[in-house]
């Protein structure tokens, strides 16, 4: 009940009663509070199941008839006595001789200092059915002692504050709330003669408590009747109590972090948004989880939706083709695609076994880049992937925080792959996430944000996902970029995208596309006028604008990185990413050991994706290739490389020159 629980000494009867401070700091509730990055409370959660025990309640919160009732009933000269009311002593010892005379029970004559002294004293507390003389006079001599140290308001606030009432309800906070559902200044003369009656017998039954409450209440001025106070008694003690949480905006977060009776843990959350977040999920929040992040510092403003039981956002969920902005990233990144590139959006030549549940849809045919990832087409992807090869989209996956996909595809938390989508909103840099917020005292600095996209690259992918307005649309709504995935099997949809200020994930067992513009509209909306625009295009963005040839799609600017423009795209070659392209070796000077024979050492010719029947030519020498690859004897000069498909027709070609190492003696690297 008490964490200092020996802050009085009773057997001595010169010994200092303890500070009024020190007991009502030493006060712990049962219950612990998830708050906000202002202090605002978020979520409250029971940890302490040995008793229930609220907040401390301050006596200028006690109604007036809670306080006369106690006094009526428990120490009616309360107000005169220095912590021992001798008339009443003497009165209970006369009146005693003659009850153990008669057989009857002897009663008491404790004051509530007494009864204070007993609550917060281990060593004070009743022992059996009644008080040695040698425990009545330490308990008297400790009363005193408070007496002189306290002035009655704290007396009583005390009392209140620690006195047990029903069942494991300790302290008036408790007690009201739980028997009556409401604070302590709103209990009536009717529900306070019952608190009172409790005093002397916390788990008698309805009818004895009635008929103590109806005694007490007989005292008072104006008499409350007997009759209310017996129908209040069946029904609040005839029953077991209740208590609900007042906070309840993030209960499987707090269920999860907190864990000490009293604690009141600070998180990044704004409680504003999380308030408006639940609102937007509406009667899906209990199967949609919900994460939105600040893109300027990764600190979580939103976490919730979910059953309160279990905390959704971490749970790990297969991604599908939520990642396909990763995909088409690198491969722009890498100049091999720009945002106007052609794919085929059908099963022919892909390389890549196809998940169950694919395809999205009947094949489309001929797409571009922007197309294929708007529509989050299947085909296109899996060229993109097979294109790029699975070991550097795990290296780029892992990057982000996210797992690899060469192990059985790729599960992440909702928290994971909003935090990796924050890249993009970021022009490129990656930072962890956080939940904790930062003080002054914190010794560590936050981890330093690392590089993973040029810019422009990021700031490409971002455009890619933007969303545009539609067609006969109220009013323009913050700028915002989106991407719709699914899993494979359709169990699992992803919205996550993100705005100037927020990114902002949405997971959930159907579609939640039209939500997440919902969650963003009650996010960014009604907080700026006019709304946000989208971000300026950074140093080495160029637009162009494209003609499709044939018009497989609408003429328009489009964004490439330098050197990949291009103002006419022919939309017959439909197979970019499908068509084999040289990966090792890079162009450029290759340098081999002087001190190794020519046997011993090899250059790595490399393809993706590797189609079947490829042939290597070097200097006009066939080589053949094993999954893609070859390996070729480097000699010092100039080579011309090409790849071949299994028509013989060549693909791609390079350059490169071989150098003599005099200082190195180890094999040639790519």
């Amino acid at each position: 009940m008490l964490c200092a629980v020996s802050l009085l000494a009773g057997t001595a009867a010169h010994a200092l009663a303890p500070d009024f401070d020190a007991v009502r700091d030493a006060w712990r509730p049962s219950e612990a509070r998830l708050l906000d990055r202002h202090g605002e409370p978020l979520a409250e959660v029971r940890v302490d199941f040995d008793e229930r025990r609220l907040d401390w309640v301050s006596a200028r919160a006690l109604s007036q008839p809670l306080v006369r009732a106690l006094l009526v009933a428990e120490d009616k000269r309360f107000l005169q006595h220095d912590g021992v009311d001798w008339q009443a002593l003497a009165g209970a010892t006369w009146d005693n001789l003659w009850r153990a005379l008669e057989g009857r029970r002897p009663r008491g004559a404790s004051t509530l200092t007494m009864q204070l002294a007993g609550l917060i004293d281990p060593a004070l507390r009743l022992q059996g059915t009644r008080r040695s003389v040698g425990q009545k006079w330490d308990q008297a001599a400790a009363a005193r002692q408070i007496e002189r140290r306290w002035n009655k308001a704290q007396i009583l606030e005390a009392y209140f504050n620690l006195a047990p009432f029903r069942s494991e309800l300790r302290g008036i906070g408790a007690a009201s709330r739980g028997l009556f559902g409401k604070d302590p200044d709103a209990v009536d003369a009717v529900e306070a003669v019952l608190l009172a009656a409790l005093l002397r017998g916390p788990n008698a039954s309805a009818e004895k408590v009635a008929m103590r409450a109806c005694a007490v209440a007989k005292r008072l001025d104006p008499v409350p009747d007997c009759r209310d106070i017996r129908t209040r008694a069946d029904a609040v003690l005839s029953q077991r109590y209740r208590i609900e949480p007042r906070w309840q905006d993030a209960t499987a977060l707090a269920r999860r972090l907190l864990r000490e009776p009293g604690e009141q843990r600070p998180t990044t959350l704004d409680a504003r948004l999380q308030r408006r977040a639940l609102q937007a999920l509406g009667g899906t929040r209990d199967d949609t989880s919900v994460v939105v992040l600040d893109n300027l510092t990764g600190e979580v403003r939103v976490w919730g939706g979910g059953p309160d039981t279990a905390d959704s956002v971490l749970q790990r969920q297969p991604t599908g083709s939520a990642l396909q902005p990763f995909l088409y990233g690198m491969a722009i990144e890498q100049r091999w695609l720009t945002a106007a590139s052609v794919l085929d959006d059908s099963p022919a030549f892909v390389t890549l076994p196809l998940p169950p549940g694919m395809p999205d849809g009947e094949p489309r045919g001929a797409v571009s880049v922007r197309s294929a990832l708007g529509l989050g087409a299947d085909f296109p992807a899996l060229r993109v992937r097979a294109l790029i090869g699975d070991d550097a989209l795990d290296a780029t996956l892992q990057a982000h925080g996210l797992a690899a996909v060469s192990k059985g595809g790729t599960r992440a938390s909702l928290i994971e792959l909003a935090n990796a989508y924050r890249t993009f909103a970021s022009a490129g840099l990656w930072s962890a996430w956080r939940l904790e917020p930062v003080t002054a005292a914190d010794a560590l600095p936050a981890s330093p944000a690392q590089r993973l996209w040029s810019p422009a690259a990021a700031w490409i992918v971002g455009d890619l996902l933007t969303l545009r307005p539609t067609e006969g649309e109220a009013a323009p709504r913050p700028w915002a970029a989106l991407m719709n995935g699914r899993s494979a099997d359709r169990s699992v949809w992803w919205s996550v995208g993100f705005t100037r200020h927020y990114t902002v994930a949405l997971r959930a067992p159907r579609p939640v596309a039209g939500t997440w513009l919902a969650l963003i509209d009650a996010l960014d909306g009604p907080s700026f006028e006019p709304p946000p625009e989208r971000p300026a295009a950074p140093p080495g963005v160029e637009r162009v604008r494209v003609q499709f040839e044939p018009a497989i799609e609408a003429s328009r600017d489009e964004y490439f990185l330098p050197g990949t423009q291009q103002a006419f795209v022919d939309a017959a070659v439909r197979d970019v990413a499908g068509r084999p392209r040289i990966v090792l070796p890079k162009s450029g000077v290759k340098l081999v050991s002087a001190g190794l024979p020519a046997g011993r050492q090899t250059l790595l010719f490399e393809a993706r994706p590797p189609l079947p029947g490829l042939v290597w030519m070097i200097n006009g020498e066939h080589l053949p290739a094993v999954e893609g690859r070859a390996l070729w004897s480097p000699r010092p000069g100039r080579h011309r490389l090409a790849l071949l498909d299994a028509a013989g027709l060549q693909v791609e070609s390079m350059e490169f020159e071989v150098r003599l190492d005099e200082s190195a003696a180890s094999p040639a690297h790519p």
